[in-house]
């Protein structure tokens, strides 16, 4: 059998970020007959990263070893930084992310526009597109543990539940987040992921309160993700980047409803047929104020099982 060295850092935080990623692939190993260890002490045949900055933690390590190394690019939350140019906030791959990817033996992604995305940057690394692998989640969890995640949140079940992954750049995205919460005020909204300062300060402060039912939290800790799948009402992919695609898929997977507000990418999943497309804020009402469009999200679930034909991890 395989034995693949999976690389996340160790003292990384315990959140669904890494979770989601290295489930699946823990997962799509036991169908592929492929073993993980996550000890660099074990024999191996390869590492597997789950990004650049994680190969970072890895790489005098690895290097001495001679062990050649795939990583997950763009991917991780951790690749992605904030840029500014002319005043305006922008997100990036980090120049360090770059430097690892192109130091590594090839770069796995999900999708064509992943891989357009990486070569626009120059980066001229192999780059392998893999199989889309999904995290399920228990069928016989305790009451306690499927309702985790409104419990821990404090969230009424009679209320409509809109979540957020990502990270914000710009004001007026906030802005629009806020006043989007502020204008329908019997449903919740909740942001995982990073918001930059400056976009927080106008939003939050200078006289502009936070509407009761929205919230912004940095992560998602990892034992309440099973329980997130199986409450989340909808998805809202806001902001620059999706910088966290494998929360996508398992979304489509779990028949999760798509909305997409000025998202750019994954346009192989991400269109007209499979998600409600909102490209001005009075779009972004209308469609929070409709019933969540279950028809698109059985498009976006019959869309990746078309999309996981791509060639194995193993066969290389």
């Amino acid at each position: 059998m395989k034995k693949i060295f999976l690389g996340f850092d160790p003292h990384g935080l315990k959140t669904s970020f890494s979770y989601v990623v290295k489930n699946a692939l823990i997962e799509y190993g036991k169908q592929e007959n492929i073993s993980f260890t996550f000890s660099l002490e074990d024999d191996v045949d390869e590492a597997i990263v789950p990004s650049g900055m994680d190969y970072f933690v890895y790489y005098a390590a690895l290097k001495k070893r001679g062990i050649k190394v795939k990583v997950i690019a763009a991917s991780s939350i951790a690749d992605f930084m904030i840029k500014k140019d002319k005043g305006e906030q922008y997100l990036s791959l980090s120049l360090d992310a770059i430097n690892y990817y192109r130091k590594a033996d090839e770069l796995y992604v999900n999708l064509p526009s992943q891989k357009k995305f990486l070569t626009s940057l120059n980066i001229t690394t192999p780059i392998s597109i893999i199989p889309f692998v999904h995290n399920s989640t228990d069928e016989n969890m305790l009451p306690s543990q499927k309702d985790a995640f409104m419990h821990y949140y404090q969230l009424q079940r009679n209320r409509e539940v809109i979540v957020s992954y990502g990270i914000l750049t710009k004001k007026e995205t906030v802005m629009n987040l806020r006043a989007i919460a502020r204008n329908i005020p019997e449903k919740d909204f909740i942001f995982f992921g990073k918001v930059t300062p400056e976009a927080m300060k106008q939003t939050l402060f200078e006289g502009i309160t936070r509407p009761d039912n929205l919230f912004f939290y940095p992560h998602l800790p990892e034992e309440l993700y099973p329980s997130f799948l199986q409450h989340c009402n909808r998805l809202l992919l806001i902001g620059d980047y999706l910088a966290c695609p494998q929360i996508l898929i398992d979304c489509i997977y779990h028949k999760i409803p798509l909305i997409a507000y000025k998202m750019s990418g994954y346009e192989e999943i991400l269109n007209e047929e499979t998600a409600s497309m909102a490209k001005t804020y009075y779009n972004l009402y209308n469609v929070l104020n409709q019933k969540a469009d279950q028809k698109k999200a059985q498009v976006a679930f019959e869309t990746l099982e078309r999309l996981k034909v791509f060639p194995a991890l193993n066969t290389k």
